[in-house]
């Protein structure tokens, strides 16, 4: 689970800094345009994965232990 743990932060750290320029960007962002579109869909993305690193997290799965 070490080697898991330590993916999973990397991982949530990444996500998390995505999130923070997502945040810092979208005042400026004119809704309808195309940008604010992929914007939307990079935080939906990122939010997801933020779930999924926290079940996996919570569920203890050791998911690169067996490599």
């Amino acid at each position: 689970m070490d080697r898991t743990r330590s993916v999973l932060k990397l991982v949530f750290g990444i996500n998390v800094l995505f999130l923070l320029l997502l945040g810092f960007s979208y005042p400026y962002l004119e809704p309808g345009t195309d940008s604010y579109v992929v914007a939307a869909m990079s935080a939906a993305l990122c939010l997801t994965m933020v779930v999924v690193v926290a079940i996996i997290t919570y569920f203890d799965w050791g998911v690169f232990d067996a490599y």
